[in-house]
């Protein structure tokens, strides 16, 4: 599904040996509300794992923008292709369900601001 997608709008952007990729997932929301994307995202992460992510963790700001509002969880990928698979196992999972509702219920002061899809443009 999701996988299809990628592969027909962004394959062609990379080149040979520069499919790596990292998502990354802007969380906006009052200190509260990112301590719990903190807390959920530690529980998440061995998930993650299990479906494919590497190296997932959740950055915070030192400088710029946000501060103590924004968490940016980050995981890399092999390929788009391990990309489109983590994220159909996702899309179909019991924990996806859960994390919709709860991210429902605690808005306005927590949201989902962003997700990028990025490769390393400079990549030899």
């Amino acid at each position: 599904m999701l996988n299809c997608y990628i592969q027909a709008n962004l394959g062609s952007y990379l080149r040979e040996g520069t499919d790596v990729i990292s998502v990354v997932t802007r969380w906006e929301g009052s200190p509260q509300a990112i301590h719990a994307v903190e807390a959920g995202s530690r529980a998440a992460r061995s998930q993650h794992m299990e479906w494919g992510a590497a190296n997932p963790r959740l950055m915070r700001p030192v400088t710029g923008t946000g501060g103590l509002e924004v968490a940016l969880y980050v995981c890399d990928f092999d390929s788009m292709e391990a990309y489109g698979r983590f994220w159909d196992q996702v899309s179909a999972s019991d924990w996806f369900v859960q994390l919709q509702k709860d991210v429902a219920t605690a808005h306005p002061q927590l949201r989902m601001a962003d997700q990028l899809i990025m490769y390393d443009a400079i990549a030899d």
